[in-house]
C-alpha cells in the first residue's frame, strides 16, 4: 500500500493522510463494506458531488447543520484529471484537509462512487489505461477493508446494507458508471445540449458483465428501502450529455432487471451535471417496470451552474432545475414508506423537494 494511505479500522472518509491530519481520520465514523449494520437506523441521507478541491468548500457546515446518518458523495468528490496517481492522492489530501470536510468526518459516515474527474479523466470509460491504480487510491482514501470483496474485484461497486428493525433495512447500491463503460458516441453535429449519440451496439456496456451480475443478486436480497448511487443520471432523455440513455439497451436493461426482482419503488441518486433537479419515472412509461422509479440529481458542492437554462427533461417534476451550489438530503419516514427528496442550496435553504412514495403491493 503506497505510504500516503494507511486503512484504519475500516474508516470511511479517508485514510491516514499526512500527520497533520492523522487525528481527525482516526475519528471519523465508518462502516465495513457489504456487511448488515444491526442497530444501525437510517433516516437522513445528505448527498452530493462535484467538490472542487481547490476551491473553498463552505457548504460542508450547511450539509452537518442537517444532522445526516449518513453521507454519500456522488462523483466529481475530486477534480484529479490525471495519469499520475501521486498527482491524484495530493487531490484527496487537498479534499481530507478542508476543515468543513473534517467536522463531517466527526458527524457521520461517508460513502462514495467515482464519476469522470476523480476516475482520472472527463467522461472517461474503459479505455483510462490508469483505471486500475485510480480505483486502488479511491479504495484507499475512502476506507475499503482490505478483505472487503470490492477490494478483490475490478472496479469500485459496493453495496451497505443498515438495519434499524423490522421494516426498516436499507439497501445503499454504489454503482460503478466508468469503470467498464464502452466508449461514447458524437453526434453528426453537436447539439446545444450536448455531444453525445446513443451507443446502439448491442455488446456495448455501462456496467460491465461482471457488475451485472453481482447487481442482480443484490437486488434479489431483501430489503425495505433501496437507493441506487449512479454518478450519471439513469432517467433523463432529452439531453445530450453524459446519461445512461447514452447506452439505451443498458438503461433498458436495468428498469428491466427491477421488474424481474420486484424490488418495488427505487429511488436513483446522481451527480455531474452541475445543477440539481428531481424526477420521477411514471408507471405509464413504456419501459417502466411497473411501479415508480424516482431520481435526485445534486451537483454540485463547489462547481454548479453548467448553462442548464432551459433544458428539457420529461421526467423532472419541478418547473425547473437549480443552478447553484446545491446538496440532496433523503429523509425517510419508515412508518410510511416514504421519502422526502430535498434540494438545497449552499446556505441549507429548501430550493426543491418531493415525496417519494415507496410502498408496493407484490
Amino acid at each position: 500500500m503506497n505510504s500516503f494511505f494507511s486503512v484504519t479500522g475500516g474508516g470511511v472518509g479517508g485514510g491516514k493522510i499526512r500527520a497533520g491530519i492523522v487525528a481527525v481520520l482516526a475519528i471519523s465514523c465508518g462502516v465495513s463494506a457489504g456487511t448488515t449494520e444491526s442497530g444501525a437506523l437510517v433516516t437522513r441521507v445528505a448527498l452530493g458531488s462535484c467538490a472542487d478541491q481547490k476551491k473553498s468548500q463552505p457548504i460542508w457546515d450547511s450539509i452537518i447543520a442537517q444532522s445526516p446518518d449518513l453521507f454519500v458523495f456522488l462523483g466529481d468528490n475530486v477534480y484529479a484529471d490525471t495519469e499520475d496517481m501521486a498527482e491524484m492522492r495530493a487531490c484527496y489530501e487537498m479534499l481530507a484537509a478542508k476543515p468543513g470536510y473534517q467536522r463531517l468526518l466527526r458527524t457521520c459516515p461517508v460513502l462514495a462512487v467515482w464519476d469522470d474527474h476523480d476516475y482520472g479523466v472527463n467522461d472517461g470509460g474503459a479505455e483510462y489505461n490508469k483505471r486500475a491504480e485510480a480505483a486502488a487510491v479511491f479504495h484507499d482514501f475512502f476506507g475499503t477493508p482490505a478483505d472487503s470483496p470490492a477490494r478483490k474485484r475490478p472496479g469500485t461497486y459496493d453495496v451497505r446494507y443498515y438495519n434499524g428493525g423490522e421494516g426498516r433495512m436499507l439497501q445503499i447500491i454504489l454503482l460503478d458508471t466508468r469503470y467498464f463503460r464502452s466508449p461514447l458516441v458524437l453526434l453528426p453535429e453537436r447539439s446545444a445540449h450536448g455531444p453525445y449519440d446513443s451507443n446502439r451496439d448491442p455488446s456495448a456496456t455501462v456496467l460491465g458483465e461482471g457488475q451485472w451480475e453481482w447487481l442482480e443478486k443484490e437486488l434479489g436480497k431483501p430489503a425495505d428501502m433501496r437507493f441506487i448511487m449512479t454518478s450519471i443520471q439513469f432517467l433523463p432523455q432529452d439531453h445530450h450529455w453524459e446519461r445512461w440513455e447514452n447506452f439505451p439497451q443498458e438503461r433498458e436493461r436495468l428498469l428491466k432487471l427491477l421488474a424481474s426482482c420486484l424490488t418495488g419503488p427505487v429511488v436513483f441518486f446522481s451527480g455531474d451535471r452541475h445543477m440539481g433537479e428531481i424526477m420521477k419515472l411514471e408507471t405509464d412509461d413504456s419501459l417502466s417496470p411497473g411501479f415508480p422509479v424516482y431520481e435526485m440529481t445534486t451537483s454540485g458542492l463547489t462547481n454548479a451552474g453548467g448553462g442548464r437554462n432551459g433544458e428539457t427533461n420529461r421526467h423532472r417534476v419541478g418547473p425547473r432545475n437549480f443552478q447553484s451550489r446545491n446538496f440532496g438530503m433523503a429523509l425517510i419516514d419508515w412508518a410510511e414508506r416514504e421519502v422526502t427528496l430535498e434540494l438545497r442550496d449552499i446556505d441549507g435553504e429548501l430550493v426543491d423537494s418531493h415525496v417519494a412514495k415507496l410502498r408496493f403491493a407484490q
